[in-house]
């Protein structure tokens, strides 16, 4: 077993410290994530370096880890946000969204498709704000009140965010735990069947309250058990990078189903005017279906063998730190398939989404310079955030100072660790406003705390990550785009109260479910 230094409350509070800066300077000083990771960073270089044992050739190859790990997810980033951006810029997601309102008249049915549904459809595209920045202005054209389409879209589309912008998240908990994602998708899966028909319920009761719930209960109990269905199969298939979009669309058409069915009298007798659309829907939806054939085609056995030999990655040797903290060596690490990986895919899907669009007469000129600035001011900050995080993490984790939390918290916490488990992830995601850099800060702690207490190490990890999707209904960033898209600027407390609520009761629900699985019922899952 690794050694370390001995577990002293003095030692303890230096292994959380950088924790600590990282908290205080986004919640106190309001610091953006590129400054609080760079200063959260150094910290732990400093802890790792006079604390802990750690050389410099030891950080050196702790922080080449984190750029290794960074450059995977980032790859990932860069392309859904350049691909929306891009579709974007043709009118075509403004088409997608029309075609969203047209479904139903009745405004429960339309919050939930739009707040629940098709947020979670647009978290499958991008991701990082771009679901509460479409979606929200869009709802306040249909009717309602700012506050309820802010705080909606933040609730609804919280449980889509792990599998979401092309699995970013769900890539960022394999690489910081090392659980293949054949084994620890699934799980989230089933891990989520909670948090789907929690957050459909969150935002009926956002709309009307407990009339609304029961109103909407039919509508959420059907179509969540087709999303939580099809999350599932998109993992035990092994695409898991479209666990989010295949179940939302499949949610979208549910909800259309329904609408003209179990609540057709709802919607009987309106009629609206309707111009002539830029473009047709299955034009504009014509990048994510290649997009969609692409991904599925990759997880064919005969073409994955074909690609399986081009990859890249960095080998890293043994060390140990002067405390005796062993790090075992690393091949290939945070391997990346050059042809299955999904940013080679998104920019592939957005050449094809050229060419249709060229060939229909619906490209617009400047649309390719459009996208890319838009993708720039979008992912820079980001990408700063996300790298100095990871080094952040990676340093920790090498020299030992995650290990010692892990003991702490499971010494404080013993067997009833499941439940809070969730609250950890949900916590990463408030700091941060980002599941990946949550599952980056806290998935080896969830890791090390599980294997301390001897309970599922695949269960406690997936439930960090599902922690940290709900989490993001309540982070900070996420509360300002949702208000400032709908005119709310300077009162976000506003929304935030509203959303609080809801992600402290759906994480407990999540712990609880954690608890029973990773105590009673599957307490021999490694």
């Amino acid at each position: 077993m690794d050694k370390g230094i001995a577990l002293t409350f003095t030692n303890w509070i230096l292994a959380f410290l950088p924790i600590l800066v990282l908290l205080s300077t986004i919640l106190f000083f309001k610091w953006g994530a590129p400054k609080s990771g760079a200063v959260s960073w150094f910290t732990a270089v400093i802890i790792g370096l006079f604390a802990f044992g750690g050389d410099p050739r030891l950080l050196a190859l702790a922080n080449s880890k984190g750029m290794a790990m960074a450059l995977y997810v980032l790859l990932i980033i860069w392309g859904a946000v350049f691909l929306y951006n891009f579709v974007d810029k043709n009118g075509a997601i403004k088409v997608i969204g029309d075609t969203m309102i047209k479904v139903t008249e009745e405004k429960l049915l339309q919050c939930l498709l739009m707040a629940w549904c098709f947020a979670s459809f647009m978290q499958g595209l991008a991701g990082f704000g771009v679901p509460v920045a479409v979606v929200a202005p869009i709802m306040l054209v249909m009717g309602f009140k700012p506050a309820v389409a802010a705080a909606s879209c933040l609730v609804g589309h919280s449980w889509s965010i792990t599998f979401g912008s092309m699995g970013s998240s769900y890539y960022t908990i394999q690489l910081a735990t090392k659980i293949p994602g054949e084994i620890i998708g699934p799980w989230m899966a089933i891990l989520f069947i909670i948090p789907i028909y929690a957050t459909g319920l969150a935002v009926c009761h956002i709309y009307g309250g407990f009339p609304a719930v029961k109103k909407g209960l039919p509508a959420v109990l059907i179509t969540g058990t087709v999303m939580a269905f099809m999350c599932w199969l998109m993992n035990k298939v092994g695409a898991s990078q479209l666990a989010t979009l295949i179940p939302a669309l499949c949610g979208c058409g549910t909800m259309a189903v329904l609408a003209k069915t179990l609540y057709r009298h709802e919607s009987d007798g309106v009629n609206q005017a309707e111009e002539k659309p830029y473009m047709g829907f299955n034009l504009a939806f014509s990048p994510y279906y290649i997009l969609i054939a692409l991904c599925i085609m990759t997880q064919v056995k005969m073409i994955a063998k074909i690609f399986a030999p081009y990859t890249w990655g960095l080998n890293y040797p043994a060390m140990t730190t002067a405390a005796g903290f062993a790090v075992k060596a690393e091949k290939m690490y945070s391997k990346i398939n050059i042809f299955s990986h999904p940013a080679p895919l998104l920019l592939f899907a957005a050449l094809c989404a050229f060419i249709i669009f060229k060939m229909a007469g619906k490209w617009k000129p400047g649309a390719f310079d459009g996208a890319f600035k838009a993708t720039v001011n979008q992912c820079v900050p980001t990408s700063i955030g996300i790298t100095t995080m990871v080094m952040m993490a990676l340093i920790m984790n090498d020299t030992g100072m995650t290990n010692l939390l892990a003991q702490g918290i499971a010494n404080s916490t013993g067997m009833l660790f499941p439940v809070f488990s969730p609250y950890i992830g949900v916590l990463g995601s408030f700091l941060t406003g980002s599941n990946t850099n949550s599952n980056v800060m806290f998935g080896a702690l969830q890791l090390e705390t599980a294997k301390v207490l001897g309970i599922s190490t695949v269960i406690m990890c997936a439930v960090q990550s599902v922690g940290g999707a709900v989490g993001c209904a309540i982070a900070p960033s996420k509360v300002l785009i949702g208000s400032a898209t709908v005119g709310l600027e300077g009162h976000e407390g506003e929304v935030m109260n509203r959303t609080i609520p809801y992600c402290i009761i759906i994480s407990l629900l999540v712990g609880i479910n954690a608890w029973i699985f990773a105590c009673l019922l599957f307490k021999d899952l490694p």
